[in-house]
C-alpha cells in the first residue's frame, strides 16, 4: 500500500484561527455583520427582476433594494470558495473527491447516494437559515466576533446537533482513522 504524504499546513492551527478572527472583526468593523445564505435569495432577485419584473417589484422581500444587487456578501462568498481552493492548493491537498473516506466506511462507496444525502443536507440548512431571517455562518462567526450573548446557546446547540449527525450518518471510523 502507498504511504500518504500529506504537507504540513503554512500556519499552525491556532494561528490560522487568530487570523481569521482578525478578519472577521475587522468585517464586522468595517461593514457590518456577515452571512452567506442571503445571497442566494438575492441572486434569485436579480433573476427574477430580469425574468417577471412585475412579480417581484410586488413582492414583499424583493422589491427591497438590498435584493436587487450584488454586494459586499456576494464578494465573501466568492472569497470563501476561492480562498479554500487556494488553500488547499497552497497546502498541496486539492483533489476532485466524489465521496470521502467516512461516507465510503459507514455507507458504501455510492457516489449518487452521497450527492444526493449532500443535496438534502444543504437544502435543510439554507431552508432552516432563511425561515430563521438569518445564517448559521453568520449567526456563529458574526455572534463570536460581537460577543453577543445569543451566540453561546446557539453554539452549544449547533455543535451538540451536529455531533448527532455525524454519529447517525457515519457509523463507522475508516481504517486510515484509526
Amino acid at each position: 500500500m502507498q504511504e500518504k504524504v500529506v504537507k504540513k499546513s503554512p500556519l499552525p492551527w491556532w494561528a490560522a484561527g487568530l487570523l481569521l478572527g482578525i478578519v472577521q472583526i475587522l468585517a464586522i468593523g468595517l461593514k457590518k455583520p456577515i452571512g452567506v445564505s442571503t445571497q442566494f435569495v438575492v441572486v434569485e432577485g436579480i433573476a427574477l427582476h430580469k425574468a417577471a419584473p412585475d412579480y417581484s417589484q410586488n413582492h414583499g422581500v424583493l422589491k427591497n433594494e438590498k435584493y436587487q444587487k450584488l454586494g459586499y456578501g456576494w464578494w465573501l462568498d466568492v472569497g470563501l470558495v476561492a480562498g479554500a481552493f487556494l488553500a488547499a492548493l497552497l497546502a498541496g491537498r486539492w483533489r476532485i473527491r466524489k465521496t470521502t473516506i467516512w461516507w465510503q466506511a459507514s455507507r458504501g462507496a455510492s457516489v449518487r447516494g452521497r450527492m444526493i444525502a449532500g443535496f438534502i443536507g444543504g437544502f435543510l440548512i439554507l431552508l432552516g437559515a432563511r425561515m430563521a431571517h438569518g445564517c448559521t455562518s453568520g449567526q456563529f462567526a458574526s455572534g463570536w466576533a460581537q460577543l453577543s450573548l445569543s451566540v453561546v446557546p446557539f453554539t452549544i446547540t449547533l455543535f451538540g446537533f451536529g455531533m448527532l449527525t455525524a454519529f447517525v450518518v457515519y457509523r463507522k471510523i475508516p481504517e486510515i482513522e484509526k
